[in-house]
């Protein structure tokens, strides 16, 4: 076994260098592929008896294209924790927490993230039963049932918060074609007939649970020898390839589009300005989204100034530079404090915009937005945790190992006429999407 292991090692450029602060993410990362396709990440991160295990999933709601059928990425996401013929639901819940490990999951557009962290003496366990519920999950209808049941008491939580309403309305209005066009929960009557949908999560599984669909961090104090020897072993059963059903592509927009919704009770009016961009695979312009979020919109911004320290009408201005695999959303969500002042925060942010496509740039706050973004990202990366969240998060959107350290070379590589030239061809009325949100008196 160790000679095949050895023969599967595909080292990265960077793994044979010390942490390298240069870089976005400093950590040398060793790769390797096993015969099934899957790939294994292993990262040395100075966090003595600790070890951080995240499986990357590369399905999110974007891979629900087909109709009544949005919702069962995150489906999956609790279904993975119903457990094995080997290890049931609560065999797993049980040895983790005997164990001293936390364990949990995520599931946005792109990406299912699985994650375990703890003792690093834990780590054969993990990988058992880690390889065991990717290979073997078992379910039956009951369960199935039961745990759609589960989701939909999610949704109408998640639909108590006028932002994930918003949110709801935002996609839907600014999208025709994509499957960002719904939320990563899904719509509310395809949760309310996923009950129904016992045979269709079976086929769910079998397109997109497959090894070469699945990246593998473990990041923290281990050996990464003994490591790959474990992976290449428990994984070794995992069969099948990656059957995606075909994602339609956005159509281009021609006008400009706006929606309202009325909130039931009392809350702040909101309105959010979004503008259809482009996907994490144009790297100078997901570099230009990512500078730009804090350019326009944070905490040193003249609108930020202006409307949140100066006149005051917003309590809070959040930028969403949304890079996602296929071209998302570029904007501002704002939180009014009186009604009335919604048209003057829009009136504000477009007289913003305009001045960015005039050519107006500041290019001493630029050069600190940029530091700022950079060093922001690094400062994170204080936890074993942490470092595999970063990478698999970034991997997520191209595929890509090197995607978070590609996208600060290219945001080191931005110049003023870059910034002028994003706002001239993305951030126009044709492309631009306006939703607001008022609250009952």
């Amino acid at each position: 076994m160790k000679s095949l292991v050895l023969a599967l090692v595909l080292l990265t450029p960077f793994a044979a260098r010390a942490a390298d602060k240069s870089l976005a993410f400093p950590f040398p990362m060793e790769v390797h592929a096993l015969p099934n396709g899957m790939r294994v990440v292993l990262v040395t991160y100075d966090s003595p008896g600790l070890v951080a295990y995240y499986t990357l999933m590369r399905v999110g709601s974007r891979n629900e294209p087909e109709k009544g059928r949005s919702g069962y990425a995150h489906f999956f996401e609790h279904m993975m924790f119903r457990g094995t013929k080997k290890h049931s639901g609560d065999d797993y819940t049980k040895i983790v927490t005997r164990l001293g490990l936390d364990t949990n999951a995520f599931t946005s557009n792109d990406e299912t993230v699985y994650h375990l962290f703890g003792p690093s003496k834990a780590l054969p366990t993990i990988i058992e039963l880690e390889a065991d519920r990717f290979i073997n999950l078992d379910y039956s209808e009951a369960q199935f049932r039961t745990e759609a049941g589960a989701i939909l008491g999610e949704y109408a939580k998640s639909a108590s918060d006028p932002e994930s309403k918003l949110e709801e309305k935002m996609m839907e209005t600014a999208f025709d074609k994509s499957t960002y066009r719904h939320t990563t929960i899904g719509y509310l009557d395809d949760v309310k007939a996923m009950p129904n949908g016992f045979a269709y999560s079976r086929e769910f599984f079998r397109r997109y649970y497959t090894p070469d669909n699945a990246t593998v961090f473990v990041v923290g104090d281990f050996d990464h020898e003994k490591t790959l020897a474990l992976l290449t072993t428990a994984y070794a059963g995992w069969k099948g390839k990656l059957d995606p059903a075909p994602v339609e592509a956005e159509p281009t927009h021609t006008a400009p589009r706006t929606a309202h919704l009325d909130w039931g009770t009392p809350t702040l009016s909101r309105i959010w300005l979004a503008w259809n961009a482009t996907g994490g695979a144009d790297m100078k312009n997901a570099a230009a989204q990512e500078v730009l979020g804090g350019y326009l919109f944070g905490v040193t911004s003249p609108l930020y100034q202006d409307l949140v320290l100066g006149r005051q009408l917003v309590d809070s201005l959040e930028g969403n530079q949304d890079v996602r695999r296929d071209p998302g959303l570029f904007g501002v969500l704002a939180r009014v404090k009186d009604d009335k002042d919604v048209a003057e925060v829009q009136k504000a942010v477009l007289a913003q915009v305009a001045a960015l496509a005039s050519g107006k740039v500041d290019a001493t706050r630029l050069a600190a937005v940029r530091s700022n973004l950079k060093y922001s990202v690094i400062l994170q990366l204080d936890t074993a945790a942490k470092v595999a969240q970063t990478i698999a998060v970034t991997t997520a959107v191209t595929g890509d190992l090197q995607s978070l350290n590609r996208l600060f070379a290219a945001v080191d590589a931005l110049k003023p006429a870059d910034l002028v030239a994003f706002a001239k061809t993305y951030l126009i009325d044709a492309r631009r999407t306006i939703v607001t949100l008022r609250g009952a008196k």
